[in-house]
């Protein structure tokens, strides 16, 4: 087959680090099809992927344009594309060949936060996408449920493939940590949200957390954080340090520093960073809510979102009593190794044929 993918969101985090594990554990689990990559121009020479099946086509199509709806059609049509695969709810209008669409989470439509505008567009580009697409993949359980229960989908047309942690998360040697959070200006011992300042991340519970911990307990914060979440910490000067971006393997030195990852999400599709840190040896608290007791099963310890006492309890005793956080950091290690970007591939590659036919 000949596949293209809708690539423009690759740099993005959450659907940026599934659209390229995606393509590298395709390319490594079959020799067969070939794979049209639709990518904004700047993006042509800042990913490389070792394989003369792969086949960069640029694109100055806007995400959420006008024009994306027409483009990617036409640059499908020229390419040959048997499968259009859409890893976002923006599958475009005009695609004249099967069609494959991820659809996430539905957080426009339930996040409180998010606009009348922005959330009608949602509406009816989600129902769009499930009423054309030949296949729908969802990265979870709950977010199926979700569209079979709120958009009508049909459940027979929905697979779910579950996200993984990625082989640049993993035990880092103590050195390496020491000098990667040297070049940040930290040291080991803190506590970690990864994550953003949108209402359903819940930043507000890192600061409500921390109201109620011991005065020694330092935070690192990863994500895009506006002047409103900053000003939560500032009875915290000194306590907390804010890192917009991190590469991998920064983010897993970080990951591998901490006392342990908070992620007290409302809403999630999947939540890769749970995953992540448990994949490097690092405990989890999280949330209870949406998809994260399908993603931790019984390898992180959990709280409501808004229990921030009970969380701020948890965060203390990883830190105290070490029996408990070893056997976090034991199971951690186990449930994050139930999930591969491999059989992602293997159950995507399906999916694929299951459009085609």
């Amino acid at each position: 087959m000949r596949i293209g993918i809708d690539a423009r969101k690759i740099a993005d985090t959450g659907i940026g680090r599934y659209i390229e594990n995606l393509i590298r554990a395709l390319l490594e689990a079959e020799r067969e099809n070939s794979y049209v990559l639709f990518m904004a121009p700047e993006q042509i020479n800042a990913y490389s992927f070792a394989s003369e099946r792969v086949e960069k086509s640029p694109t100055t199509a806007g995400k959420y344009s006008v024009s994306e709806h027409w483009a990617l059609g036409l640059l499908a049509r020229r390419s040959g594309v048997e499968v259009f695969h859409e890893p976002h709810f923006t599958l475009p209008l005009y695609t004249p060949c099967r069609k494959v669409v991820t659809i996430h989470d539905i957080i426009h439509l339930l996040d409180p936060a998010v606009g009348a505008m922005e959330k009608t567009y949602a509406r009816w580009m989600i129902s769009s996408a499930i009423r054309r697409a030949d296949q729908v993949i969802t990265v979870s359980h709950h977010t199926k449920q979700n569209l079979v229960r709120m958009m009508g989908a049909n459940p027979d047309k929905i697979t779910v493939t579950h996200n993984a942690a990625g082989s640049g998360f993993a035990p880092m040697d103590g050195a390496e940590v020491a000098t990667e959070l040297s070049r940040l200006g930290m040291v080991s011992g803190y506590y970690l949200f990864v994550g953003s300042d949108r209402t359903h991340k819940n930043i507000k519970a890192v600061a409500g957390a921390m109201s109620m911990m011991s005065q020694d307990a330092r935070f690192a914060i990863v994500g895009r954080m506006g002047p409103a979440a900053r000003e939560l910490f500032a009875p915290y000067s000194g306590r907390v340090t804010f890192i917009e971006r991190a590469g991998t393997r920064t983010i897993a030195a970080l990951y591998a520093g901490a006392e342990a990852l908070f992620f007290p999400s409302y809403m999630e599709g999947f939540g890769l960073p749970p995953l992540e840190a448990m994949a490097c040896g690092v405990p989890v608290v999280s949330s209870n809510l949406s998809s994260m007791p399908e993603v931790v099963g019984d390898a992180a310890a959990l709280a409501h979102p808004d229990d921030h006492k009970t969380a701020a309890e948890l965060m203390e005793r990883i830190r105290v009593d070490q029996a408990f956080r070893a056997g976090l950091v034991e199971r951690g290690f186990r449930r994050a190794a139930e999930f591969s970007w491999n059989k992602l591939a293997m159950q995507t590659l399906e999916v694929y044929r299951k459009a085609a036919e």
